[in-house]
């Protein structure tokens, strides 16, 4: 399965670089040494929401910057179940071991949700997963 994929629309908010991608995914990579503020997820889902179209849900790919965290506020808001119903699946590339201790307790809050969420080591295998859906 090809992971290739062309540009649609970029921006830079905040901590953020979010994309649009022609295969349906949206990216969000954040700055390294950066920390995820409510006001941060808050803006994520509202752009996601004027993504939606009320039908197809979203695929989304994240990449945290090296260093980053995330507070406890925009954790709690982020894994919400209704934060979360118009997204399909969410990969998360973590780099770090913390990362990946951050995210896999992030995917045990999200497990009962229909959001699928899984964590992966490289963007490719996490782009591949995400288009296989």
């Amino acid at each position: 399965m090809s992971a290739h994929y062309k540009v649609l629309d970029s921006f830079k908010h905040g901590i953020s670089h979010i994309e649009c991608w022609d295969n349906g995914i949206i990216y969000f990579k954040t700055d390294d040494y950066s920390e995820t503020l409510l006001e941060d997820s808050v803006f994520q889902h509202e752009y996601l929401k004027s993504k939606y179209n009320g039908k197809d849900k979203l695929k989304i790919l994240v990449e945290p910057g090296n260093f980053s965290t995330i507070t406890k506020e925009a954790r709690e808001f982020s894994t919400k179940p209704e934060t979360n119903k118009m997204t399909m699946a969410s990969a998360v590339v973590a780099s770090s071991l913390a990362q990946r201790l951050l995210i896999n307790f992030i995917v045990n809050l999200t497990q009962k949700q229909s959001m699928k969420m899984k964590i992966f080591e490289n963007k490719q295998k996490a782009l591949e997963w995400l288009l296989s859906l």
